[in-house]
């Protein structure tokens, strides 16, 4: 099986940036143990990003292995890309404050 591409949207960097830093507040460390799983669940997109469940129009889901989170990622067939679209907690709303 090929290998994908993977990008990375602005605000889904934003989004995991953001998890991060709340993370590392609550627990010093905290927030690179989500960083890392994270990057093994992109890791495992990178080589099947099937996986994922369709959620809506073209967008897939999966979800962090060890943190509630979510990537929202797109599969560009004809370039071997997968785009992630976003990260964000499963108990929260997207656009919530």
């Amino acid at each position: 099986m090929k290998n994908y591409k993977i990008t990375f949207l602005i605000n889904a960097l934003k989004d995991i940036q953001e998890a991060k830093n709340w993370y590392e507040e609550q627990q010093k460390g905290l927030g690179k143990r989500l960083l890392e799983n994270v990057r093994l669940t992109v890791k495992e997109l990178k080589h099947n990003p099937f996986i994922g469940s369709v959620k809506y129009m073209e967008i897939r889901t999966i979800s962090c292995s060890k943190f509630p989170y979510s990537i929202h990622y797109s599969i560009d067939e004809t370039k071997s890309e997968v785009v992630i679209v976003s990260i964000f907690h499963l108990h929260r709303k997207p656009f919530w404050d």
